[in-house]
């Protein structure tokens, strides 16, 4: 006699505990994802090699405008006296040409970014065609400070024009090394 096979009945898989794993997790991980943020400043490095020659009117000098930054403020250097609020090209010794509100600056919001953004906006009025500024910083400049300052030579967000657009100052950025 061949032996009899017991039958053995399957039971259904039990798929809650996984379902449950998968009901927490999808939520989890969607809010999770929100907070990933990526943000991109344009800027160019300084170019290396021979200077290229730019057709120029023989009237006006290039403006080679660029801003050093310090501990005591910024100072905006250039080709015209209306670099200097005074009306006099700056100088060596005549310290930065916007200063910090408190002497030294201690925060990036001690510095003077509304009084530099007024500074670069007569520096347009004079100069319409000229889109670029060199950013000098000192070593220690704290990274916080060098992107407010980016912002505030690129764009005037107090002066809107006609279609309600802020007033495009400078909005070619190059980074050169720093001033000590």
């Amino acid at each position: 006699m061949a032996g009899k096979r017991a039958h053995v009945q399957e039971e259904p898989l039990n798929l809650v505990p996984i379902m449950n794993l998968v009901s927490i997790l999808i939520p989890f991980l969607l809010m999770a994802a929100q907070f990933v943020t990526l943000a991109v400043i344009d800027s160019t490095l300084p170019a290396i090699g021979p200077p290229q020659e730019v057709e120029t009117p023989p009237d006006k000098p290039p403006l080679m405008l660029s801003v050093a930054v310090t501990n005591e403020g910024f100072t905006v250097m250039g080709a015209d006296a209306v670099l200097n609020p005074q009306g006099a090209p700056p100088s060596a010794d005549a310290g930065p040409t916007v200063p910090c509100q408190e002497r030294p600056c201690q925060t990036p919001q001690s510095y003077d970014y509304k009084g530099l953004t007024d500074l670069l906006n007569q520096i347009k009025d004079q100069y319409p065609d000229d889109e670029t500024v060199i950013l000098v910083p000192e070593s220690r400049i704290p990274y916080e400070v060098l992107v407010l300052l980016m912002d505030a030579t690129r764009e005037d967000v107090n002066k809107k024009d006609d279609k309600g657009k802020s007033r495009l100052l400078f909005p070619n950025v190059v980074i050169a090394g720093g001033a000590g």
